[in-house]
């Protein structure tokens, strides 16, 4: 069963502890209805048939035919339509996720499935088992399901040399920015110091795979999640500064018109304002 914590005004839903698995099949007449929401856990949908339209961080993205998706923790997401649709979500917490297919899986980016078949008899498994047997059996019909998707995400060109060291490095370095690290460390020699590497050897690899530097990344996912509050709590900024890890509001307010383009007080007058 899902529960809601707490977090300010945007809502984050969690597994069960104990059992960390979902699996709901959903059709058109039976779409759940959240509001904009976070999970703490990794949400893929397979998409049989139809099309979907759901927003993912400011992002519109389209599932047409059969398909597979992945939300990552954390990302703010809410549905928009579904039309003859028929899909499964699975909800997994991270660390049911083996480590070496992580990094396979890329947000935001809708893959085509060309042979369905399999994965479809693995989810109906899964849903069947529920809790009726032992979790020996349900952690390996998992397992079958995500190293499918696994295997269906590595199609995407930049996946294929996922087992370089570039990109574990990369990899963990993003999982710190997805467990909010950038609250308390804001530059590249602190993330250097966690994963235990110098700072020039991290930027190579962040560089190599992302094609930006380390500094770049930490400051997208800084004014992202700025960007979330801004539109989705009526904080003022120095109360998001402060959120965020800045003692200096104005310091916080030009990083973010640097990255953004715009001030904190337009981009909320510019994209939820006009949208009430």
């Amino acid at each position: 069963m899902l529960k809601v914590l707490t977090m300010k005004a945007i809502p984050v839903f969690s597994l069960d502890a104990v059992k960390g698995l979902i699996v709901t099949k959903f059709t058109d007449d039976k779409v759940p209805e959240k509001p904009a929401h976070r999970d703490d856990h990794y949400i893929f949908i397979f998409q049989e048939e139809g099309e979907s339209r759901l927003m993912v961080d400011f992002n519109e993205i389209t599932l047409k035919g059969c398909t597979v998706l992945c939300l990552l923790p954390g990302q703010v997401h809410y549905g928009l339509s579904v039309s003859n649709t028929v899909a499964w979500f699975l909800a997994v917490n991270p660390e049911e996720l083996n480590e070496k297919i992580r990094p396979v899986f890329v947000p935001d980016t809708p893959v085509k499935i060309d042979n369905p078949e399999l994965i479809k008899r693995a989810i109906l498994l899964l849903s069947d088992a529920g809790n009726v047997m032992p979790y020996q059996v349900t952690r390996s019909l998992l397992d079958a399901c995500l190293g499918m998707f696994a295997a269906t995400y590595e199609q995407i060109a930049h996946c294929k040399t996922s087992g370089l060291r570039v990109n574990i490095i990369t990899h963990a370095f993003k999982t710190l920015l997805l467990q909010q690290s950038y609250k308390t460390m804001k530059s590249p020699a602190d993330y250097a110091t966690h994963l235990n590497i110098s700072t020039s050897y991290l930027n190579e690899a962040v560089k190599f795979v992302t094609g930006f530097p380390v500094s770049y990344l930490i400051q997208q996912e800084i004014v992202l999640e700025a960007k979330r509050i801004l539109y989705y709590t009526d904080h003022g900024v120095k109360e998001i500064a402060h959120l965020l890890g800045y003692d200096d509001a104005a310091y916080f307010s030009r990083l973010f018109s640097k990255v953004a383009g715009m001030s904190p007080i337009q981009f909320r007058g510019k994209y939820r304002d006009s949208s009430m």
